[in-house]
């Protein structure tokens, strides 16, 4: 499985959020969240920066592997 959707379920989680809750920050609804987190929808560019600022996050961690493996 690709590593960006993991990404988002992993951060959001461990903000404590629902799927509802990062739509809102971001501006998007949750079923595009959900989408996104089950790869049937790649986000903008515009959503992938609201993401990564709302999950308090760099872009380049929603994208890349966590360190531990």
């Amino acid at each position: 499985m690709p590593v960006f959707p993991n990404r988002i379920r992993e951060h959001r989680l461990a903000k404590k959020l629902s799927q509802a809750e990062l739509g809102q920050m971001v501006g998007v609804s949750d079923v595009a969240i959900g989408y996104w987190e089950v790869e049937k929808r790649d986000p903008r560019l515009s959503n992938l920066r609201a993401l990564a600022r709302a999950l308090k996050v760099t872009t380049a961690d929603l994208l890349s592997a966590p360190d531990n493996p």
